[in-house]
């Protein structure tokens, strides 16, 4: 139960001072991980290039989630003197050297500066990161630079810091005391408070869907692989994205539904590249390989089946749409509706808004905007909310260029003004697959 946090450090003083806060905060509930136990061997971690904290915490917890593909966070502190101009800052860890080399440089700095003026602040920045959504919070404590070091607890500069309404340096504190108070503490309530106001999805009542509908935790990494198999040059993103959705718990049949869909949308070559990396991602992991299974169904049954899911995702407009195709070619038609709609689209593996996500993130990297717009539709025909959807929609953003991006707001915006119309007969865009 609760939350489980794949921590992106190497600072076992941080970790456990992290986890305490946690068991002082939420006991049992908010729970906070070495990268090694996910990983299996130490985290090699990232070159803290940022200029801010937040920058080096979000560079962390990007580089650790897609490594591990569950929820992380990364942590950034840094120590700001007022007669230092905010020094050492986002440097503090590495202001001089090590722990004791940063604690002397610092008060070889402040020896001319008199008790009034040695005012500062620790800052502790959190960057979460889940499939969803990425957000800093932050806890800052203010107090004083004392004259020299004090106490044996703690690490970095907690020997020179004096919180204030204390006389103690958080070294002289014991870590209980230290842990109720400090900049660390203040962050991680704030990322509590945070996690506690995630919106949780109902269970569906029976009869009902449109905006009850439960969406598995692997659901934004299938944009993910979809977004990066549609293009050639993404195949390392691609072999990443895969990887990061079987640690998240994507079912290898669900995965290589979700590619095998490419070939309607992409085509075969896309599809064939993409099942072979999953294939190598899923052996390097000794995972069994899921092939989907060829839907044992005559001719004439794919036909109607096809025909059936077709309206249920394109509703008022399906017979438009058919038309449309139909007066391109009869051929065509006929492979929509019995190869794609009738055999890929309706075997077990992924559910039809499972499919429809799939489509998007496909229509929409690679470009096909009138068929994209058709599909974001049928997201809310099958029940997805509108917040749902923007937050699904925001996996796909470094897969786009900004022009694509801007064009893929315009896109879902118009379908939820489609939907809320719920006119069949006003007209729309036809899609063609």
């Amino acid at each position: 139960m609760g939350w489980h946090l794949v921590v992106a450090t190497n600072n076992r003083h941080k970790l456990v001072e992290l986890q305490e806060i946690a068991q002082a905060l939420a006991p049992d509930q908010l729970h906070f991980l070495p990268p090694e136990t996910v990983l299996g061997t130490p985290w090699a971690s990232v070159e803290e290039s940022g200029t801010t904290l937040e920058e080096n915490a979000y560079l962390k917890a990007v580089a650790l989630f897609e490594r591990v593909g569950q929820p992380v966070v990364a942590d950034d502190s840094g120590l700001e003197v007022e007669a230092l101009g905010g020094r050492p800052g986002v440097d503090s860890a590495h202001f001089a050297g090590s722990d004791a080399e940063n604690r002397r440089a610092l008060l070889d700095l402040l020896r001319d500066v008199p008790p009034e003026r040695r005012r500062a602040r620790f800052r502790t920045v959190l960057c979460y990161r889940d499939w969803l959504r990425t957000v800093c919070v932050e806890g800052i404590v203010t107090g004083w630079i004392a004259l020299e070091e004090r106490g044996e607890h703690g690490f970095g500069y907690d020997s020179l810091f004096i919180p204030d309404g204390e006389e103690l340096t958080f070294a002289e504190m014991e870590p209980s005391q230290k842990n109720r108070i400090s900049h660390r503490f203040r962050a991680v309530a704030a990322l509590l408070k945070f996690l506690q106001r995630l919106e949780i999805e109902p269970e569906p009542t029976p009869g009902t869907s449109v905006g009850l509908v439960r969406l598995p935790p692997w659901l934004p990494w299938l944009l993910r692989v979809c977004g990066a198999a549609v293009r050639s040059d993404h195949a390392e993103q691609l072999g990443l994205a895969v990887e990061g959705a079987l640690r998240a718990g994507m079912p290898v049949r669900a995965l290589a539904e979700g590619l095998l869909q490419l070939w309607p949308f992409a085509g075969f070559p896309a599809a064939i590249e993409a099942l072979q990396c999953a294939h190598s991602v899923c052996r390097r992991l000794g995972l069994a390989w899921q092939p989907p299974e060829r839907l044992v169904q005559d001719d004439f049954g794919r036909r109607e089946h096809g025909e059936s899911l077709f309206v249920s995702v394109y509703r008022g407009q399906a017979e438009r749409v058919r038309e449309r195709l139909r007066e391109l070619s009869p051929v065509l038609e006929d492979a929509v509706l019995r190869g794609a709609y009738g055999e890929t689209l309706s075997r077990e593996g992924l559910t039809l808004l499972e499919r429809e996500l799939a489509a998007v993130a496909m229509l929409v990297v690679g470009g096909w905007w009138r068929q994209a717009q058709s599909h974001l539709r049928a997201l809310l025909n099958q029940g997805i909310t509108p917040e749902q959807g923007e937050e699904l929609l925001l996996v796909l953003r470094p897969l786009c260029s900004a022009r694509q991006w801007e064009r893929l707001q315009e896109e879902w915006q118009q379908a939820k003004l489609q939907y809320e119309r719920e006119d069949a007969s006003t007209p729309g865009v036809v899609s063609l697959t």
